[in-house]
């Protein structure tokens, strides 16, 4: 399999692991509590437990594991694995302990909010009230990952409970244990003897190849079995290769024009919405990313998440330069627009700033690594930048809280969402957000969520344009990956290779 394999920078461990690769990677070698129902995300089923009970109250959930499931070393995953794993987390406190840290989880509490009641019985005491689609789905995640409290300890040095040795070993349950990762060169799995879903194919290596042509070349010639990351112009050969076949699906990548209302005409609502009915998101989907990047200028929520409402914006110029001139500015300002200097981003960029001009907004583009520009808009440097969000979870709380929740404005804010680096304060739209995560009521929630999206789409300082589909291309001889939709639902276990 070939991929671009550059955003591992850390390694796999579960409870650092934090990006793309490192979340297919790690949810490919461990199991967690519960997983989302590969034929529908709404839902959720057994991982490793093979039943769940919440209380009347609401505020206990009672797991029960599933017998018989073996680690990689042949040693049964029991309950204080469990609560090893997630007290683990907590300790080492890298950045995926953030999303629990949300769910009201502390580590001087830990003792109280997850037990072992007995070899199988993990009960989770929720420390404040939250909706339980967004625990389970939090549990789901690989920051959920279960490792084998022995094998982690026996490699701990220096009081560092096993992290360095994770990053480049395993100790887990999935379907497959790592057993090679050299940074932006290749990664190896090798099949766990011990897995409950044994994997067809007994030895995967992916290796990193970042341009997509490379890709297609190797795909063609046999030399990989599987490309993971080619561009629209290779996809369009590959489809007329008899020996190529496609596979795609949604995922929750969206691409965004985030306006930061620091910057003054941003300021102005009337300003905001003039931005967001001027740009042509049709003939960039048609033009620069045919079949990859499709049109979505919803809310907050990717159209393949449970309660996401469609947009109500499309291009309309005149209605653009009239909102422009009731805000004060009939004949546009200046602005400058930062953005990725890799395909599609600075084709989008030179449409997005075609269709401003037409307005009167004169955009300077401002291209950079993707790292650049990313540290940029996390320190509210930018004025107007193209760049994409992919929630974490299917919950839709989780990207309700990033986007509309922003208490206090201030540089030294504890919670720096993504309403925090847009300087977003909206008090109406925060309270809103964090009733929704805490209604356990799943009718009423989905209400609170659709009126929501759409003030928010009406108020923020966001637009959305296009959501990314995961295009596949892999030789006919070599099927079965499954793809999940987020990073950490792709599944290997299943390709085989005859």
């Amino acid at each position: 399999m070939a991929k671009s394999i550059g955003d591992v920078v850390n390694g796999f461990d579960p409870a650092e692991a934090y990006v793309g690769t490192d979340y297919e990677i790690t949810s490919n070698v461990y199991r967690m509590l519960v997983t989302l129902d590969p034929a529908d995300s709404t839902k959720y089923v057994g991982d490793l437990a093979e039943s769940w009970e919440i209380s009347p109250d609401g505020m206990t959930i009672t797991f029960k594991l599933k017998p018989g499931v073996l680690f990689e070393s042949g040693k049964p995953v029991t309950a204080e694995d469990v609560v090893f794993s997630l007290r683990r987390l907590m300790q080492l406190n890298k950045y995926p302990a953030a999303d629990f840290a949300q769910l009201g989880w502390t580590l001087d509490a830990m003792d109280t909010i997850v037990q072992a009641a007995d070899e199988r019985t993990v009960v989770h005491k929720l420390p404040e009230v939250r909706a339980h689609g967004t625990v389970l789905n939090t549990l789901a995640s690989p920051r959920g990952c279960v490792v084998e409290k022995a094998t982690v300890l026996a490699n701990e040095k220096n009081g560092d409970l096993g992290n360095e040795w994770l990053k480049t070993h395993s100790a887990g349950a999935g379907s497959y244990r790592l057993v090679e990762w050299k940074a932006s060169e290749r990664i190896i799995l090798e099949a766990n003897p011990n897995a409950e879903v044994l994997p067809a194919v007994p030895r995967l290596v992916i290796r990193h190849v970042a341009e997509p042509a490379t890709q297609l070349l190797l795909l063609q010639k046999g030399d990989i079995d599987i490309a993971r990351d080619l561009g629209s112009d290779q996809i369009q050969t590959a489809r007329s290769n008899p020996d190529l076949v496609e596979l795609s699906g949604d995922t929750t990548a969206q691409m965004n024009l985030c306006m930061n209302m620091a910057f003054e005409p941003f300021k102005n609502p009337k300003v905001l919405e003039a931005i967001k009915w001027a740009v042509d998101c049709e003939a960039i989907a048609k033009n620069i990313t045919p079949g990859i990047w499709d049109v979505w200028q919803a809310s907050f929520l990717p159209r393949n998440v449970r309660g996401a409402v469609p947009s109500t914006f499309h291009k309309d110029t005149a209605k653009a330069k009239a909102l422009l001139a009731e805000a004060g500015y009939p004949d546009g300002f200046a602005v400058t627009l930062d953005h990725f200097s890799s395909w599609p981003w600075s084709d989008v960029a030179q449409a997005i700033q075609a269709d401003l001009a037409q307005i009167g907004v004169k955009a300077e583009l401002i291209a950079a690594e993707t790292g650049q520009v990313i540290t940029k808009y996390r320190a509210r440097q930018h004025e107007l930048v193209l760049i994409y969000w992919a929630t974490n979870l299917y919950d839709p709380d989780y990207n309700a809280r990033a986007f509309c929740i922003n208490t206090d404005d201030s540089d030294d804010s504890k919670l720096k969402s993504q309403a925090w680096r847009n300087h977003f304060v909206d008090a109406d739209l925060s309270e809103r957000a964090d009733a929704a995560g805490k209604e356990f009521d799943q009718a009423k929630r989905d209400e609170m969520y659709d009126s929501l999206q759409r003030d928010f789409m009406a108020r923020a300082p966001v637009s959305w344009l296009l959501q990314k589909r995961d295009i596949v291309m892999h030789r006919k001889e070599a099927p079965g990956l499954h793809l999940g939709g987020l990073a950490y639902l792709n599944r290997f276990a299943g390709i085989t290779k005859s």
